[in-house]
């Protein structure tokens, strides 16, 4: 059953169908003028759930991408830096049932797809030349998210996470699958 789940959660469970989706990722640079086309890209490949960094809005808002069934959850401080979001299509939006966000570099959804809740995180990682101390808090910030989602939910991260992992997996098999390209960075 599911009375371990609130209400809210229980409620919402009857109305998101689908159990196949798709996740994406993208740093759009921007997202000035540029949320139809957002929207067009993720109809194209199929996206159901895309997760996009520096989108340089700001404010910590919802809003309805219009004539298309999709939604956009974001967070911004500065217009022109920072900023993520999660764009959700017409399948799965019903079922959010939280939204959490962290400054402007992360933002989480919980939503309930079928019989699983899922955890969506985007995140903007600071780029090389900032302080490490900025580093660090975004770490320990990403970090503090995602312990909060509970074991028996699901969890998906995509972000722009400022590191280049490289073309080689050595050392680190478990969590690489050794498609990358280049070399590895400090960061990677």
């Amino acid at each position: 059953g599911s009375s371990h789940f609130p209400r809210r959660v229980r409620r919402v469970r009857k109305l998101a169908e689908p159990t196949r989706f798709r996740i994406g990722s993208w740093n759009v640079g921007s997202l000035t003028g540029k949320l139809r086309e957002l929207v067009d890209v993720a109809i194209r490949r199929r996206v159901n759930i895309l997760c996009v960094q520096e989108t340089k809005w700001k404010g910590q808002k919802a809003k309805e991408v219009e004539d298309t069934g999709f939604k956009l959850w974001y967070t911004g401080a500065t217009p022109g830096r920072n900023g993520v979001g999660i764009l959700i299509d017409r399948s799965l939006k019903d079922g959010v049932v939280e939204v959490r966000r962290q400054g402007d570099r992360i933002i989480l959804i919980r939503l309930v797809v079928g019989d699983s809740v899922l955890n969506v995180i985007s995140a903007y990682a600071p780029q090389v030349g900032l302080s490490e101390s900025t580093k660090m808090q975004f770490w320990e910030d990403l970090d503090r998210m995602v312990s909060t989602v509970p074991t028996s939910e699901k969890l998906f991260i995509g972000g722009d996470l400022n590191g280049h992992v490289g073309a080689t997996n050595v050392g680190f098999e478990r969590v690489h699958g050794g498609f990358g390209y280049g070399s590895r960075s400090q960061e990677g």
